[in-house]
């Protein structure tokens, strides 16, 4: 049987979160050592999965895209990262247990774009390469794991391409901050099609986005599978999924912000049209 639906970006958020966090791999790690929960508006709702309880999600961002721009939350805006170790969540930045890892230890990071090679972007504003530049490298030379949730609402023609672009010594002029992308070739991409067919073994097709209205940002999806399988997932999408509100902007003032921006030491009331 196929079925058909469509998500907002809130909703796939939810989904993305509830795949990630029955993932067997995530359950070891948090059981047995080391799961870092990187800053990311999708990554706060895997937190939520993981802790069972709510989560300040529009304070678990670092560079978001919001009011139609590239931004940076502040540091005094954001709540503290969760680094789980042992079944312990604890209020640490995931880089100060960077030398403690071993195999099986699994970072969770951010991503802002996605193509149909597997291809995984990451915006980074910071001159250090944010989590990128702390993460990257090491983990790589030791082996170990980076799953990026993502929702295909962030799908792009190319990353590589896309990669190519950009650089806060390159760009000319922008409205909002000035960043650049990591092209990630070799990155464990999750997207609601991963959640799905991984919580009910069906297959998941990318079917259309878009929409207006308040479905700005949707995906549509279609499932094909058995018949009890295809039931029990869309039951589940009307009872767990469906309905999810979303996010509250969250925006610290332009004026005392240190990322290099248009906006950079301006006034609230200077940005009409972008700060609602």
């Amino acid at each position: 049987m196929q079925a058909l639906f469509t998500l907002t970006p809130a909703e796939s958020k939810r989904l993305i979160g509830k795949g990630v966090a029955a993932l067997p791999e995530i359950k070891h790690a948090m059981k047995n050592g080391y799961l870092l929960v990187g800053r990311g508006s999708t990554n706060a709702y895997i937190l939520e999965e993981l802790l069972g309880e709510k989560v300040k999600k529009e304070g678990y961002t670092a560079g978001q895209v919001i009011n139609g721009i590239l931004c940076v939350l502040g540091a005094d805006d954001r709540i503290k990262p969760v680094t789980f170790h042992k079944g312990k969540a604890l209020p640490v930045e995931p880089a100060s247990v960077l030398d403690k890892l071993s195999p099986g230890d699994i970072l969770l990071k951010g991503a802002n774009a996605l193509d149909h090679q597997g291809n995984v972007g990451v915006i980074m504003a910071s001159p250090a390469g944010g989590t990128m530049g702390q993460f990257y490298m090491a983990m790589k030379a030791r082996g170990l794991e980076i799953i990026y949730p993502i929702g295909l609402e962030k799908m792009i023609p190319s990353v590589e391409l896309a990669a190519q672009y950009g650089g806060t010594l390159t760009l000319g002029k922008t409205i909002g901050a000035r960043v650049g992308m990591a092209c990630v070739s070799d990155g464990i991409a999750f997207t609601e099609i991963d959640a799905i067919e991984s919580l009910f073994e069906v297959e998941a097709v990318h079917f259309a986005s878009g929409g207006w209205g308040g479905a700005e940002g949707c995906v549509t999806l279609v499932v094909d599978g058995p018949d009890a399988q295809v039931s029990k997932c869309l039951k589940f999408i009307e009872q767990k999924v469906k309905g999810e509100p979303p996010l509250p902007a969250a925006k610290s003032p332009c004026k005392t912000c240190p990322i290099p921006c248009s906006f950079q030491g301006k006034e609230l009331k200077q940005l009409p049209g972008y700060l609602k």
